[in-house]
């Protein structure tokens, strides 16, 4: 049984080497249109699978917003299209080493046209939901890859993710490899499935993955306490920095803020001067203007 992972969309972008960060696109919700229809299949699942995340992100997120964020599709139809042979090609022409399932793939599609707007996620033309409100999508397919062997999408492995790699040489590979749960042995907190920490007494030795620390809890470092909370300088987990804050990087701010040089500053909202995506609120600096995007409002 697999343990889920929502990192599909990472998946994507290492196999179409686009090195940017999923980001989110939109704001309020508007209604989702239906995907309805018959059962999915093992044939139909990935084109109907494109055309909801497609259909609900042209629902949802104005032209202006939409190719703010990358994505210049001229439609949803165009933009499925797009989608669908990305995921084709990333899943060896559609083929996924598994058992598909049907109840789960349906769920799926009724998840995606039901996600809230602000959870969408849109780098250019690859499309994806905070897997909190998916949590049907990679279990369409009942993977039977193990652990360590070649894949081409998370869907094949029994296990939680398909991992790409890429060598000095630039040949790049791929393989399920799963993340450890509470008690599996761990030498960092990247081996660890979300929510955990490795526990190692005197690194770099083997360690366990564990719970992360709750607030008072020591620690040495951000990775080690539960997400809302970062390692202050008395070496104990506790809240982020509100804008204002001091702060020696961005983990010490909350969410919604930078560490601009020592002080925690709000992200940029729509309208504010910007370099980079990352000094925005919507994760958008608009190239033409260096003014950040807004966050999708609905059509």
């Amino acid at each position: 049984m697999r343990t889920h992972r929502h990192v599909f969309l990472a998946t994507l972008l290492s196999a179409v080497a686009v090195a940017v960060s999923a980001v989110p696109g939109c704001g309020d919700d508007e209604p989702p249109a239906s995907s309805g229809g018959q059962e999915p299949t093992d044939s139909d699942f990935i084109p109907r699978y494109a055309k909801a995340l497609c259909d609900r992100t042209f629902a949802c997120c104005d032209a202006a917003t939409r190719a703010a964020h990358g994505l210049d599709a001229s439609s949803a139809d165009a933009c499925a299209s797009d989608l669908e042979a990305i995921l084709v090609a990333v899943t060896g022409g559609g083929e996924v080493n598994g058992t598909f399932v049907p109840e789960k793939a349906a769920a799926c599609l009724a998840e995606v046209d039901a996600a809230p707007c602000a959870e969408l996620q849109i780098v250019g033309v690859l499309l994806g939901v905070d897997g909190e409100f998916t949590p049907s999508c990679l279990d369409a397919w009942d993977g039977s890859v193990p652990e360590g062997g070649t894949c081409g999408s998370d869907w094949d492995c029994a296990r939680d993710r398909c991992v790409r790699t890429t060598d000095a040489s630039g040949q790049t590979t791929s393989a399920c490899k799963a993340m450890a749960l509470a008690g599996e042995p761990c030498s960092s907190a990247f081996d660890c499935d979300e929510a955990l920490r490795c526990d190692q007494p005197s690194p770099p030795d083997a360690g366990t993955c564990a719970p992360r620390l709750a607030a008072g809890g020591s620690c040495e470092g951000s990775l080690e306490c539960e997400e809302e909370l970062r390692c202050g300088d008395d070496g104990t987990c506790q809240a982020r920095e509100q804008a204002g804050g001091p702060c020696a990087s961005d983990q010490d701010c909350a969410a919604g803020a930078t560490c601009d040089g020592a002080t925690c500053a709000s992200l940029g909202a729509a309208g504010a001067p910007c370099s980079v995506d990352s000094d925005c609120a919507s994760s958008a600096c608009v190239d033409a203007t260096s003014t950040c995007a807004d966050v999708c409002k609905g059509s």
